[in-house]
């Protein structure tokens, strides 16, 4: 942790207005800035979202507050943020921005101590006394324990992924004791372990723009022209002797999916003669498609080794296509609620 008395005591204080909005957001970004990297970037803005006081705020609107807080802190550092957010910040929000920076903190159902020592000293900060501030912990608690899943008609007994946007939710597919990891950002999640599973969802929202371009193209023109230009800027560009081995429209459910070989690019490493680590070979599967306001690229592996007798391009295809049709199968959209 940082030097939150420090943060809280600075005289720093930037020039730019902050609306009251802002002025929300900026204090629950110090507070996740403070903490880092306990608390994520997909977590603070999962939380920002959570709060009715954005429900009027656009993608574009949070994209343009938050890039204008980032400026704030470069240039007058956290505390400079704090003072200026406060000077904006409604008496009548207190209590809605300590609960936005309090949900932040609840992981497997429970507030560590040592978050529960900087709630401490933040609710001083703001004005918030003991018992409020106890019975807000205590409900953000209840609240991010339960409240997602009730609103997701998934099971209980599994590891879930909240997306950043929530906009999906989806069964974790790796298990920490077979060295399963996450990796994700306000765009993506990508699940791997040591064992070669890897299965991605890249996602943005669809913009007006956008919209208009696939009602005048079309749906699969419009994925068919996304998708090739992400495997040629992602893939092909990146990764040396990739390839593109297939490519089909699938008409019945509105996708374009694509299989490409990348030789010596897998997430898997094996000892060689020399006992150098290499990089395995991969095939990677790819499935773009669309749902409600959001274009989504899911994404699978399946490595190989060079001796291995690999089955037909056919076989190879109808397998990385069926995997990735099992792993939407787990995911549940917004819309779908």
């Amino acid at each position: 942790m940082g030097n939150f008395t420090q943060i809280f005591k600075s005289k720093d204080k930037s020039s730019i207005h902050l609306s009251v909005e802002e002025s929300v957001a900026a204090v629950a970004l110090v507070a996740a800035e403070a903490n880092y990297p306990d608390v994520s970037a997909d977590i603070l803005i999962s939380r920002i979202w959570d709060s009715e006081i954005f429900a009027e705020y656009s993608e574009d609107d949070m994209s343009a507050t938050l890039q204008k807080l980032a400026g704030i802190l470069t240039k007058d550092g956290l505390g400079g943020l704090f003072n200026t957010a406060s000077e904006s910040l409604p008496d009548e929000l207190v209590l809605d921005t300590f609960t936005i920076t309090a949900a932040m903190f609840v992981a497997e159902g429970e507030v560590s101590q040592k978050h529960r020592a900087f709630l401490k000293e933040f609710q001083e900060v703001l004005g918030v006394g003991d018992k409020e501030a106890k019975e807000i912990i205590e409900d953000v608690i209840a609240g991010y324990s339960e409240l997602k899943l009730e609103e997701y008609d998934v099971e209980t007994d599994e590891a879930l992924y909240f997306s950043a946007l929530g906009n999906f939710v989806v069964s974790i597919p790796v298990e920490r004791q077979r060295g399963g990891k996450i990796e994700d950002d306000k765009s993506f999640v990508a699940f791997s372990d040591d064992f070669g599973v890897l299965l991605k969802i890249d996602y943005f929202p669809i913009s007006g723009d956008v919209k208009k371009l696939i009602e005048s193209a079309g749906e699969w023109a419009y994925l068919t022209l996304f998708l090739n230009k992400f495997i040629d800027d992602t893939i092909l560009a990146k990764f040396p002797n990739s390839q593109l081995l297939y490519s089909e429209y699938l008409e019945d459910e509105n996708a374009y999916f694509v299989v490409t070989d990348l030789p010596g690019s897998a997430n898997v490493s094996v000892p060689q003669n020399d006992e150098k680590l290499t990089l395995m070979d991969a095939y990677r599967g790819f499935m773009a498609l669309i749902v409600d306001d959001f274009c989504y690229t899911v994404s699978c592996q399946r490595i190989y080794e060079k001796q291995e007798e690999l089955g037909s391009i056919e076989s190879e295809v109808e397998g990385m296509m069926n995997k990735i049709f099992d792993f939407i199968q787990t995911i549940q959209f917004s819309g779908e609620q």
